[in-house]
């Protein structure tokens, strides 16, 4: 399932932004002109001018409103947005820079698919938002429709599943606020206070910063290891080489910082889940940039096709083996076989990260019909195996 091909029609890539900060328009737009996927925006100040809008032209795909107009609100928006009976419900993001767990919950429930602070940080990922809710909006349509036409237990089973969704969705953002709040106001104490401050309150206050930014990162990957058991297996036509090129901009950051490199060479097209496939190469050659003392940390990826036994002994069929070798610090032999377990974490202290990537990518590959392994050697690096069936 493709976020950059979400929906098929013209509508797919159209924005329409209600905010009537021009920088703040300015700064979006660039934002999604640096995208891989175009996108159409048309951008109006007010409630007034948005409601207009929406009456002279088709539905958008997205709406992305300020929680705070000069006439109303977003919320105000999303309300005749979802009360006008003759034309399709469009997805609403809500925006702010107030952020409160109020807002946060108020905004959740009364329709909006998600809600972004206005930091720079945040607007910078409005692309993959946007992508993903119009992915998650699109699966909630689906299963809708499917709801309407299913009887018995087959209907209360899909509502279930919804209520799943939507009791994830909740909990992540009740829990991120919070967590927002704590961050802010440590980072607010040591900058104004910092000077007054013993040693040692300022090693506790920096001790609650980096725990926060764990805590953040573990519910991030929490919410990815959930949203994998429960999406569904869509799949394309995916060139591996381009896909790449996404992951490697993605890891620009650590990979400059820690001077290293990723080698890829040429790799298939291949017919996939290509959302999966991303976050499976992201997970094994951040860490293969990760854990490692080498002065130029480099991760290599190469492939091969060959043919394996069905699972169900019904005679051969073709696979691709993918490998993601590195001269990091290795894997102990002891710990190889125990590595992808939910509970297991190897260096807590030494290196950043939660301990759920490699977990993750066992469930993807799980969900895509495969077999992950790694082979390693204390100080010697480690490579990464995996295979996917070639349909």
């Amino acid at each position: 399932m493709k976020c950059d091909s979400i929906m098929a029609d013209s509508r797919a890539r159209t924005i329409l932004l209600v905010e009537d900060e021009e920088i703040e328009v300015e700064l979006i737009r660039r934002i999604f002109k640096d995208d891989s996927l175009e996108w159409e925006i048309f951008n109006v100040s007010s409630l007034k001018e948005a409601l207009k809008w929406l009456g002279e032209n088709k539905s958008p795909s997205l709406i992305i409103a300020d929680y705070f107009l000069p006439d109303g609100s977003g919320l105000d928006l999303l309300k005749e947005v979802m009360g006008r009976e003759k034309r399709e419900i469009t997805p609403l993001i809500i925006m702010t820079k107030h952020s409160t767990e109020q807002l946060v919950v108020r905004s959740l429930k009364s329709g909006a698919v998600d809600y972004v602070v206005k930091s720079l940080k945040e607007l910078q990922n409005l692309p993959w938002t946007a992508k993903r809710a119009l992915l998650e909006w699109k699966q909630a349509v689906k299963l809708k429709q499917a709801e309407e036409e299913a009887k018995g237990y087959m209907k209360e089973l899909e509502i279930a599943k919804l209520d799943l969704a939507d009791f994830a969705h909740t909990v992540s953002h009740d829990l991120r606020v919070p967590l927002r709040s704590v961050q802010a106001f440590t980072t607010l104490i040591l900058e104004d206070y910092g000077d007054t401050l013993d040693e040692r309150v300022r090693e506790y206050l920096e001790k609650v910063r980096e725990a926060g930014e764990r805590m953040s990162a573990l519910i991030k990957d929490i919410l990815t290891l959930s949203r994998v058991g429960r999406e569904f297996i869509e799949v394309e036509t995916v060139g591996l080489n381009k896909l790449l090129e996404e992951v490697k901009k993605d890891l620009k950051a650590i990979i400059e910082e820690r001077g290293g490199e990723v080698v890829v060479e040429e790799l298939p097209t291949i017919s996939t889940q290509r959302v999966w496939m991303k976050e499976l190469f992201m997970n094994l050659i951040d860490n293969g940039l990760k854990f490692n003392r080498s002065g130029k940390p480099t991760v290599e990826l190469s492939y091969e096709e060959r043919e394996r036994e069905k699972r169900k002994g019904e005679g051969k069929e073709k696979e691709y083996l993918f490998k993601i070798r590195d001269n990091g610090i290795g894997i102990e032999e002891e710990y190889q076989s125990r590595i992808f377990n939910l509970s297991e974490r190897l260096h807590s202290q030494e290196y950043e990260g939660t301990g759920v990537g490699l977990n993750i990518c066992r469930k993807i590959i799980d969900k895509l019909g495969g077999n992950i392994w790694v082979e390693s050697k204390t100080g010697k690096g480690s490579t990464f195996f995996f295979t996917i069936p070639e349909r």
